[in-house]
């Protein structure tokens, strides 16, 4: 069986500038990454999402890039540069791969890591750090829309932990265990959920 694993950083489905939209505090826009190809956009500063203060109250939160061949890192920080959470991935795009092993191309993103430091009930929790709704849900849906971007489907893999099990079943993950030995934690999320991912709390 041969397979052939290539990173992929670009793609020619979504437009690589960003639009923009009302800001709901005030007439001014705000640059959202909601229309951009992420992956087309250079290391740093790549816009906001939308996310809710623990109050009920909704507000932007800045999203910056940090990607080499290896991975890509997006991080999620208020306006005073504080880490409130981030995402680390990878893209596994099989170019070659045994059609009967796998019906289904196999290629995917993988979760490495996603952290939010803001919900003081995690043992990420950083001491003092307001609380914001919606972070690890806006985390993925970069993930989902940086696999669709690679052409990899909106497929989305990882091993969840203890404290993120409940997390990820609540976004309509699935356990991709298949053979005795394999890690029970490993997880995918199956067709029928991504289009619920996607549209999450307004989508990104």
């Amino acid at each position: 069986m041969k397979i052939n694993l290539t990173p992929y950083h670009t793609s020619l489905n979504i437009n690589s500038k960003c639009s923009t939209k009302p800001s709901f505090k005030s007439s001014l826009p705000v640059e959202t990454i909601k229309h951009c190809n992420i992956g087309m956009m250079k290391n740093g500063y790549i816009g906001k999402v939308q996310v809710m203060k623990a109050n009920g109250e909704l507000t932007y939160l800045n999203v910056f890039k940090n990607a080499n061949s290896m991975s890509e890192i997006y991080s999620v920080k208020d306006d005073l540069e504080q880490a409130i959470g981030f995402i680390e991935l990878k893209i596994k795009k099989y170019q070659d791969y045994d059609k009967f092993t796998f019906p289904q191309d196999p290629s995917h993103v993988f979760v490495e890591t996603l952290r939010n430091f803001s919900k003081p009930s995690t043992p990420y929790y950083t001491e003092g750090l307001e609380e914001y709704k919606n972070i690890g849900t806006r985390l993925m849906q970069i993930a989902q829309r940086r696999s669709d971007e690679a052409m990899c489907n909106g497929n989305i893999e990882l091993i969840s932990k203890g404290e993120s099990f409940n997390f990820y079943k609540k976004l309509g993950f699935q356990s991709s265990r298949t053979f005795w030995g394999e890690n029970p934690n490993k997880m995918y999320i199956p067709p029928e959920a991504k289009e619920a991912l996607s549209r999450a709390y307004g989508g990104l």
